[in-house]
């Protein structure tokens, strides 16, 4: 293993070195939170507007990493026998580091770049080219300032081949990814409009994503891009669908249902590709694999042909899901290597909480040469990452049984595994599926899975952490937040959202009712919570599992310390609601003074926060009235800190108050309705988190004058093509929905809904899309959004939101 110290390398870093000479390291790290072996590791700091690394210094010092590269002057004496380097820009560093190594070795590095299709092509490559090369490759979309030099410091001693994907936003970036990465062998796949906005000009996007190819010996492109190469020296292979002398001409495709034939002219001769889909970007990607592995095999045999027919269908988001007995399950079908399952246990570990952690995996290498070595690099990984149990699948895993812990079971198959299933092994588990497709493991998920409903909630964590950074961008760096997971997450489901919050550090949750705060603690989150509608009865609850309650009148507040007397509870913490014109719970300006002599008398109390719930932040014509609110929660909240003699958190702000009032964002703001993107009246700058997709459960053909649902309220004037889908007002479609009020996207087009809605089912007119059963269904999403349905109901997005079943099955996706 090849290890580094800063102390050698700090002049190549521009930086200035502090500390022990002599600590090693051979991993990187950025994320404080990720479970690694922190002695042979470096950190590097990176700041940001809402991130800074260097907070995190002791945290891992304690557990043992000695080697730091910060950008900011910190007091290294309290850290004895750790090393520092100081530079100017740590993700410079960082860049400039990981040159270093990929200097070391003298192999062949293909660089991808372009609008859309890299990580497709990446992971195509993979597919054809690892039975003839052992191939390093960025992890997932690996593919900006940061994930490129974290993907070059995964080339190891065996790579003969890496293949790195590299994406820009902005102008100079590609430059620099140029300088880490050093390409021989350059793929532009195409271009498109993503991130547009950043460049005066298509030809200006096109010419800085070549800058990444400037040194290249061989660049693969569409001849319509040739003019944009800067080196005459370069080789070119052109790629073309009209123009017959390019290197690699499109003779023909031809689509089928489930496959498609492309043609190819190349080298004088005809070469047949088959790949398993029929879409065009597919085609087009696949187009671009054939066209790289000509410099490797200039003359492709029938065999590395062959592998165009088994291309994987490429799912770059791991999907999280409730299963049986209070786990969780993980699917991650991105498998293939070492590094993309160490990525996969971090989000295990991430996940987990209390519950114990089980590997459900199949076998990866094809190599047979290869996977003794291999094998020892998993298990030695599973060992380093905590993981409880191993579950293999697969002739070359059980080969290797040997080699893993003494409590791993082995299969031969996935029907051996399934037949010897017994659904009671598996409770308070989080279970990781990594399994190579065919493998089948799709039948595992389902005798996993707590639900089995056809129709199912789809929550963008990705989404949800832009909107959580967006909000943070909003106020200032010691304003701590307060998450609302209230009404199971506005929908969106307790446990996942709660521990994906925790893992982004948030500072407080806030529940309606004291078993949603139980059930959190239940399973793992150890974030303080607030109980914003408490019973005086749950007071032991409370106290049992460290909930903390919202006090909103003096008789509720006299019941606390009953409770805080008869179990001599210490410093309990509680949260103090003041009215200031919402008139539903609070206490008011006359009842402060003897409220706060009974919090004088009882010690044991510990002013939490103080807080208040603004009217209607979210519209001006409420304006004057919130800034009066504001005006009597100042008022009110010093009396109590006065009274008290306490220094307390305040928060009145709510999501739509962080925007238009951030003059008044005090300690803490409760962000709520604004994490999930539903904030349309408000701010353009949120994303919508969750889509609730279905299926096409049947088709009919409906002649004109028959009719449709219920009471023949559906009357098509025309023959009519309708689709069922399994989804009915018990699962939370209004039945206003019915009749035409609101439509589906099916294949990217709008379906319209038929008849009345029944309570399990609804129907929609497919006349004219080309459709079939088990074809998704979108209910809402980014093209028919909750806003949009919630106005069409004249109510809001939260009664929308909030209105979706729990028998609807809940999914987590995260890239």
């Amino acid at each position: 293993m090849l290890k580094f110290k800063l102390s050698d390398i700090a002049d190549q870093l521009n930086g200035f070195f502090l500390g022990n000479p002599d600590n090693e390291f051979d991993k990187l790290l950025t994320d404080s939170r990720k479970i690694v072996k922190f002695h042979d590791s470096l950190f590097i700091a990176l700041d940001g507007k809402q991130h800074d690394g260097h907070l995190f210094i002791p945290e891992l010092y304690k557990k043992g990493l000695r080697s730091f590269i910060i950008s900011k002057d910190i007091n290294t004496q309290v850290y004895p026998d750790a090393s520092f380097l100081k530079v100017e820009n740590s993700v410079d560093a960082l860049q400039k580091l990981a040159n270093i190594k990929r200097r070391k070795f003298d192999i062949p590095i293909i660089a991808i770049s372009g609008s859309n299709g890299k990580t497709i092509v990446k992971e195509w490559l993979f597919h054809i080219l690892s039975p003839y090369f052992n191939i390093t490759r960025s992890p997932k979309s690996y593919n900006s300032q940061i994930g490129v030099p974290l993907s070059l410091w995964l080339i190891n001693s065996s790579t003969e081949l890496a293949i790195i994907e590299a994406g820009i936003s902005e102008i100079g970036e590609m430059q620099k990814l140029e300088a880490v990465i050093k390409p021989n062998i350059g793929l532009f796949t195409n271009i498109g409009e993503a991130h547009q906005s950043q460049f005066s000009s298509i030809e200006q996007k096109i010419s800085e994503k070549f800058a990444l190819f400037k040194d290249c010996e061989t660049i693969i492109c569409n001849s319509d891009f040739e003019k944009f190469k800067t080196n005459k020296d370069t080789k070119t292979i052109l790629l073309s669908h009209r123009e017959k002398d390019a290197t690699i001409f499109v003779d023909k495709i031809i689509k089928h249902n489930t496959f498609s034939e492309i043609k190819i002219a190349y080298n004088n001769q005809l070469h047949e590709l088959k790949i398993p889909f029929t879409d065009e970007g597919s085609i087009e990607n696949a187009i671009s694999c054939f066209a790289l592995i000509t410099v490797f095999f200039p003359k492709p045999d029938k065999d590395i042909i062959s592998r165009f027919t088994s291309l994987p269908g490429v799912q770059m988001r791991l999907q999280t899901l409730d299963a049986i007995n209070n786990s969780i399950l993980i699917n991650d079908s991105y498998n293939s290597d070492i590094n993309s399952l160490e990525i996969a246990l971090d989000y295990l570990n991430q996940k987990k909480a209390n519950k114990k952690s089980i590997l459900i995996m199949s076998d990866i290498l094809q190599n047979s040469e290869k996977e003794n070595i291999f094998y020892k690099s998993v298990n030695k990984l599973i060992s380093e990452k905590n993981i409880d149990q191993l579950i293999g699948i697969g002739e070359n895993l059980s080969k290797q049984k040997d080699g893993f812990a003494k409590n791993s079971i082995f299969y031969q198959d996935t029907d051996a595994f399934l037949n010897e299933l017994i659904l009671s092994d598996y409770s308070n588990a989080a279970i990781l599926l990594k399994g190579a497709r065919n493998f089948r493991f799709e039948e595992i998920s389902k005798r996993l899975q707590a639900k089995s409903h056809e129709s199912y909630i789809e929550t963008n964590m990705n989404l949800m952490r832009d909107n959580l950074l967006f909000f943070r961008s909003q106020i200032k760096p010691q304003t701590k937040i307060m998450a609302m997971v209230k009404a199971f997450s506005y929908g969106s489901g307790y446990r996942e959202v709660a521990t994906f919050l925790q893992h982004n550090r948030i500072d407080y949750l806030a529940v309606a009712y004291t078993d949603e705060g139980v059930e959190l603690r239940k399973s793992g989150i150890i974030t303080p919570i607030m109980v914003m509608n408490p019973s005086a009865k749950d007071f032991k609850t409370m106290i049992d599992y460290n909930l903390e309650p919202e006090i909103y009148s003096y008789e509720l507040l006299q019941d606390l310390v009953k409770e805080i007397k008869a179990f001599q509870k210490q410093n309990f913490s509680v949260h103090i609601k003041i009215n200031t014109g919402m008139n539903r719970l609070g206490i008011s300006e006359q009842e402060v003074d003897e409220f706060c002599q009974l919090l004088n008398a009882t010690p044991n109390i510990k002013i939490a926060s103080v807080f208040s719930h603004l009217v209607g932040a979210d519209s001006s014509k409420f304006d004057d009235f919130t800034q009066n609110q504001i005006k009597i929660f100042i008022k009110i909240s010093d009396k109590i800190s006065s009274l008290t003699n306490q220094q307390v958190l305040r928060h009145i702000l709510n999501s739509a108050g962080i925007l238009r009032f951030t003059n008044y964002q005090f300690e803490m703001v409760r962000l709520g309705i604004g994490l999930y993107g539903l904030m349309d009246s408000v701010t353009d700058k949120l994303e919508q988190v969750s889509v609730f997709k279905s299926i096409i459960s049947q088709t009919h053909e409906v002649k004109a004058g028959e009719s449709v649902s219920y009471n023949r309220s559906g009357k098509p004037t025309k023959d009519t093509r309708t689709a069922t889908i399994p989804v009915g007002y018990a699962d939370g479609i209004d039945r206003r929905l019915g009749n035409g009020n609101w439509h589906f996207i099916i294949n990217g087009q709008k379906a319209a809904t038929i008849g009345d809605i029944c309570m399990d089912m609804c129907m929609v007119d497919i006349t004219g899309i080309d459709t079939k059963t088990g074809d998704e269904v979108i209910i809402f999403g980014p093209q028919n959004s909750i806003t949009q349905m919630s106005k069409v109901l004249n109510t809001i997005p939260y009664e929308v939101i909030t209105g979706i079943s729990e028998r609807v099955k809940r999914i987590y996706v995260e890239e």
